[in-house]
């Protein structure tokens, strides 16, 4: 029996171990340095499809998403409404909760590396192989960038997300349903500062809780592809919309199958539309940043197509065609 330890109880972490639970060739625990789960700060939203690879909780579900507005320099650009669901804004902490239930994790477990040696809590880890789950703090700041969020009693419609996007600044603002108010945030390429500036024109309602985080917008980092790390640590963040906790538990399922079946991991996930569609996000970032710092080709692509194109390419459900469509040929 192979025994793997998995460093990090998050969306990563603990899908990874649900996944190879009730295999008789592996054994894995979890190794939470917390003791509470669901601390990082984010909007909590999953978009459909996801049901299908990990259970989801009705109880779990704060609200189901069908439909979006878009706003550019605050003016109201897009709203669209759907009949089909979109998506779910979760109670993420209470989601992990119950994810945690059904796999063996150990809180208030500090793992360490000394000597070329694992430790958990200064006593040796006694495993074949140790993955990290740890998110960004695991990675470098220069991959990763600051995002601000506000937990507000300002009541927004339980089935419409918001996004705000500025010119002249890489990044966006969201508002996003709570179980009671609202989740106001903003991520960018700017210093908290002006994060919090920027924030003000849109920040509504009495503020019950502020906090921060970095979200990693490198990509996909080459070097971990080596079947020891997943999720943020190994970048599956898609840089643009900053969507971490979805493409997190595909990352860990591509990885279980790879354990599970002997198969190697960096060929499996190389293979997959995640790597591809990420991939691709993060390019674009880099372009943007390098061709377009006013970010005004990139704001025109994104306002001036369908919603439902722009709405695939956010998800990373896209190709090539799609793309071009998006960008034209010159950018990509």
């Amino acid at each position: 029996m192979t025994r793997i330890a998995i460093v990090g109880a998050g969306p990563a972490g603990l899908s990874l171990a649900y996944f190879l639970k009730g295999n008789r060739k592996v054994d894995a625990t979890i190794y939470e340095s917390m003791e509470e789960l669901g601390l990082k700060p984010c909007a909590w939203g999953l978009i459909t499809g996801i049901e299908n690879i990990i259970p989801i909780p009705n109880e779990t579900i704060i609200s189901e998403i069908r439909g979006f507005r878009i706003y550019l320099d605050n003016k109201l650009v897009f709203d669209i409404r759907t009949d089909n669901k979109l998506g779910y804004i979760i109670d993420k902490p209470l989601f992990l909760k119950r994810l945690s239930e059904e796999v063996n994790v150990e809180f208030n477990s500090k793992v360490i590396k000394k000597d070329d040696k694992y430790y958990v809590n200064n006593k040796p880890i006694d495993h074949d192989k140790v993955i990290f789950a740890t998110g960004h703090y695991s990675v470098s700041k220069s991959m990763s960038i600051p995002a601000i969020q506000y937990i507000t009693d300002y009541e927004i419609d339980k089935e419409v997300v918001e996004f705000y996007f500025y010119s002249g600044f890489l990044g966006y603002a969201w508002v996003f349903p709570d179980r009671e108010g609202s989740k106001i945030g903003i991520g960018g390429y700017a210093e908290v500062p002006e994060l919090k500036e920027r924030l003000k024109q849109i920040l509504k309602g009495r503020i019950k809780m502020f906090h921060g985080a970095r979200v990693t917008d490198y990509g996909v980092i080459e070097d971990r592809l080596d079947g020891n790390y997943t999720g943020e640590a190994l970048g599956t963040v898609y840089a643009i919309t900053g969507e971490g906790i979805r493409p997190s538990i595909i990352s860990s399922k591509i990885l279980a199958d790879s354990i599970l079946t002997g198969k190697d991991f960096k060929k499996e996930f190389k293979k997959s539309k995640l790597y591809w569609s990420l991939k691709w996000h993060a390019k674009i970032i880099k372009m943007t940043k390098e061709r377009d710092p006013t970010t005004v080709r990139l704001s025109k692509a994104l306002l001036n197509n369908d919603p439902q194109l722009i709405l695939k390419f956010a998800i990373g459900d896209f190709n090539r065609v799609d793309l071009i469509k998006i960008f034209g040929r010159s950018l990509i």
